[in-house]
């Protein structure tokens, strides 16, 4: 099962072919460093600071040189409007910022906007679900995809579940 997962992200990630597996397979913190170690493949999502979402780093978007300025603004603008309501709907709540109170909101606009700049290069967007969200881009293959979920789900699942952005 863990070697698996290995292979399949192999297939996704053909840079990490030959690489070395983490000595612990089941380790998360293992498995982001792999993933890692040659490219930004895996990136994570401040939900607390949805600037912090690592369009900027990630290998693949700056591969298919996709305007990641383009793409940052369309989450601006779509968060601004949402700010723009909430301050409207109660001037005197809390500073936090306003996606800080609606979590699904944030992870809602930041991840269909990466799916439709994505979706002309026949990628699938994978999100862990988590606290902060780490999130991947991987060749569109049905077949792959399963088996990335299928086993990641199987090793780490139970604490951060892997689903596909449909």
């Amino acid at each position: 099962m863990h070697k698996t997962l290995y292979q399949a992200l192999q297939v996704a990630f053909p840079e990490l072919k030959d690489a070395e597996l983490p000595e612990e397979q089941d380790n998360f913190e293992g498995l982001t460093q792999w993933l890692n170690q040659f490219y930004a493949n895996l990136q994570q999502l401040n939900m607390m600071d949805y600037r912090q979402n690592g369009i900027r780093e990630c290998h693949r978007l700056q591969q298919l040189q996709i305007d990641l300025d383009e793409l940052n603004n369309q989450i601006d603008a779509e968060m601004s409007t949402f700010f723009e309501m909430y301050e409207e709907s109660d001037q005197e709540m809390d500073p936090e910022p306003a996606h800080a109170y609606d979590f699904e909101f944030t992870y809602n606009v930041i991840f269909n906007n990466i799916k439709l700049f994505i979706e002309p290069y026949d990628l699938a967007l994978l999100v862990i679900e988590q606290e902060n969200p780490y999130w991947l881009l991987v060749p569109n293959n049905e077949e792959l995809i399963d088996c990335i979920i299928t086993n990641f789900n199987a090793i780490f699942g139970n604490e951060e579940p892997m689903v596909l952005i449909d």
